[in-house]
């Protein structure tokens, strides 16, 4: 027959007649050396209790478990590889902003002083994609288009053949 185990905070806001209601209900053997307090019947409790808590011996591991982990670590590298690499931003300027992947560069962001309400422009092969009127926005779609991967990339410039020919 099972019964509930208490911890000792529960058996702290029982009475002393709860108390040794649950100690007969469990059929505890523990001797109770002073009947009139609380925490004698509590430490006879939770002694009864912990010798009665049987000890689990770690199963050896099934097939299903050890086939079931090979998988969980084949899906976490295969998302590793599948995952594009994060975006490198480099601030070129305060209206002229760089994204790469890798030594890849993705995006640029500049400031257009003739646009009236969007002045922010994202540029993607030299082309215009998407304008705004804030640079977060552009950041945002640059970001969100990238991990769809609909963001067509095509130019093969790296950041340090970049920097070298200018």
């Amino acid at each position: 027959m099972t019964h509930v185990i208490y911890t000792a905070q529960q058996l702290q806001l029982k009475s002393i007649a709860r108390l040794k209601q649950i100690y007969t209900e469990i059929a505890c053997t523990v001797k109770v050396n002073d009947k009139r307090c609380k925490d004698s019947w509590i430490s006879a409790i939770a002694e009864y209790q912990s010798s009665k808590i049987q000890k689990l011996a770690p199963a050896a591991p099934d097939n299903q478990a050890i086939s079931q982990a090979e998988l969980d670590n084949y899906i976490a590298g295969q998302a590793q590889v599948v995952a594009p690499e994060s975006l490198r931003i480099v601030e070129i300027s305060f209206d002229h902003h760089e994204y790469y992947a890798g030594n890849q560069l993705v995006a640029t962001i500049a400031h257009d002083d003739d646009h009236l309400t969007q002045r922010w422009v994202v540029m993607v092969n030299d082309k215009e994609v998407f304008r705004a009127n804030t640079l977060m926005r552009c950041d945002r779609f640059i970001c969100t288009h990238y991990k769809d991967g609909t963001l067509l990339v095509t130019q093969v410039a790296s950041y340090s053949e970049k920097r070298s020919l200018n």
